[in-house]
């Protein structure tokens, strides 16, 4: 089983998966990577970045966030809409806070982005410091509130912001004396901004979820004792397929058509990026042992990427495989060239005997045989 044929220009590959039923699928994955001009149309990139079979992350796994995550789940009931990128002050000049935005459709998500603080001590008790001018701050969530805080002596003032464990500003100390100098999140919800040291405000941010943060991990399912005993290793009973959209839950959209229209502001040197996405269709074929099906994948995940001018769109088809794997013979993706239908074979008879053999023979040969 593999992709005989991809005429899209775009990556295409598949993985075989399984359902928490047992069933098995064959997950057909094409992914393509858009350039974006200067009017907001999307076409082909020469350069078409690969399929991704592992989670990347932004550096170090275990203390930074998802950059890309693996594009073979077997089915998400969104589409989720991404950003890595930055904010960028207007025109380059130095700001201390600046209101960077989202939008597509419904979707009309802020978040608020301020220069470089830390906790200090003032005439009142400890406070945040004035911003530090800047011109651009990554937007991930090492920026945004969150982390893990191993300070205090005591291991039961020990803990972790399980909504985003790679983030800042998180405090399980009791102690005010002991977040002096430490510093405060860069990304914060206009709604919710951060005013004292014991604040938890919900981590802000347009990058992907992890796959153990919360409250994405709530769809994973219950692996306990019975499933250990009687269900691995099939997926839980209760596993949910929201599980498998990494986008924040504000960022999940209906699955889209093709041609919405994204914007962003201050994500880029002139304030406003207007992007369509990509409008094509991506036909694909399974050819089994007895039969071909034609699938429409969906569109199932956008990832833009404002300072690269760049945007990454995957469209999904999951099909199911029945008995055998060695049913489903071949995939194409993307338009094929008609081809003139083989002459059928000649069908060779078969013969129990040579007496069968003879008689035939007289019947197509008349006078055969005789003297």
């Amino acid at each position: 089983m593999q992709i005989s044929s991809n005429t899209t220009g775009m990556q295409a590959g598949l993985s075989v998966s399984m359902d928490k039923a047992g069933r098995e699928f064959c997950v057909i994955v094409v992914k393509g990577t858009f350039s974006i001009g200067a009017d907001g149309s999307t076409k082909l990139a020469d350069e078409q970045a690969p399929l991704v079979y592992a989670d990347e992350h932004f550096g170090e796994p275990a203390s930074t966030s998802i950059r890309y995550e693996c594009d073979f789940a077997m089915s998400k009931p969104r589409t989720d809409v991404i950003v890595n990128g930055q904010a960028v002050a207007p025109g380059g000049k130095r700001v201390s806070s600046l209101l960077v935005s989202l939008e597509i459709g419904h979707l009309n998500k802020k978040v608020l982005v301020i220069g470089d603080r830390h906790w200090e001590r003032g005439l009142v008790g400890i406070r945040a410091s004035e911003p530090a001018p800047f011109v651009q701050i990554p937007l991930v969530y090492e920026r945004a509130f969150g982390g893990t805080d191993y300070s205090h002596p005591d291991s039961r003032h020990h803990g972790a912001e399980l909504r985003n464990p790679v983030g800042r500003g998180f405090r399980k100390n009791p102690k005010a004396g002991d977040v002096e100098g430490l510093p405060l999140p860069n990304i914060e919800a206009p709604q919710q901004l951060i005013s004292t040291w014991k604040d938890t405000p919900p981590p802000a941010g347009f990058s992907g979820l992890g796959r153990g943060w919360l409250p994405r991990i709530t769809y994973a399912g219950t692996y306990d004792e019975r499933w250990m005993t009687e269900v691995r290793p099939l997926l839980p009973h209760d596993v949910d397929p929201q599980y498998f959209l990494s986008a924040p839950r504000d960022q999940q959209v209906p699955h889209l058509k093709g041609g919405e229209i994204i914007r962003c502001t201050n994500m880029t040197l002139d304030r406003e990026l207007r992007v369509q996405v990509p409008s094509i269709q991506v036909p694909i074929t399974c050819r089994f042992q007895s039969r071909n099906e034609q699938i429409s994948p969906i569109l199932d995940t956008v990832v833009l990427e404002p300072d690269r001018r760049r945007l990454l769109a995957v469209w999904r088809a999951a099909v199911p495989v029945g008995r055998k794997l060695t049913e489903l013979r071949a995939v194409t993706v993307g338009p094929q060239r008609r081809t003139r239908s083989p002459a059928p074979l000649y069908n060779k008879p078969r013969f129990k005997s040579l007496a069968e053999l003879v008689d035939w023979s007289k019947k197509i040969r008349p006078g055969q045989g005789k003297n």
